[in-house]
């Protein structure tokens, strides 16, 4: 789970961490941003942000126009610090899979990369809530299976 720098980190270096959310939660969706050369009053960007900050970003990036991508990353996180917080509760994938809304197997991807990165400890499959049988068991745990269940019943 290494960290990388992203567009968000850049223009936080140069705004501030409060004003980049505020981007975010404008800007985010996949629209670009124009970056105006100047900012001046009344323009959005000072609205949004202060004229501060958006002069900031106007000396930064002028007449650019910025992808800004959403918190994809930070949503990643938050799923992830719940499954492992599910894990350590005692739950199982299926289960976490089911509340998440997520499936069973990206839980298990997920649990996977929490322990390899150190943040859970290694569970064996039944910890992760995968049906462990021996060899010879059944769904009931009998084998054989009682005789009267493989003969024909005679009306």
């Amino acid at each position: 789970m290494e960290l990388r720098n992203t567009t968000l980190d850049d223009i936080s270096a140069v705004i501030g961490f409060s004003a980049t959310l505020r981007l975010v939660a404008w800007f985010g969706d996949g629209s670009n941003l124009y970056v105006p050369i100047v900012a001046e009053e009344g323009h959005l960007l000072v609205r949004l942000l202060g004229l501060p900050a958006a002069k900031r970003l106007c000396e930064a990036w002028p007449g650019e126009h910025l992808a800004v991508p959403r918190l994809r990353d930070h949503e990643d996180d938050l799923r992830k610090r719940s499954v492992a917080r599910f894990i350590e509760k005692g739950f199982g994938t299926r289960e976490i899979a089911g509340m998440l809304r997520i499936s069973e197997r990206r839980v298990q991807q997920i649990l996977r990369e929490l322990e390899v990165a150190g943040l859970v400890q290694v569970a064996g499959p039944a910890r992760r809530g995968v049906a462990v049988k021996t060899a010879g068991e059944n769904l009931q745990g009998h084998w054989p299976p009682p005789t009267g269940l493989l003969k024909k019943q005679s009306a």
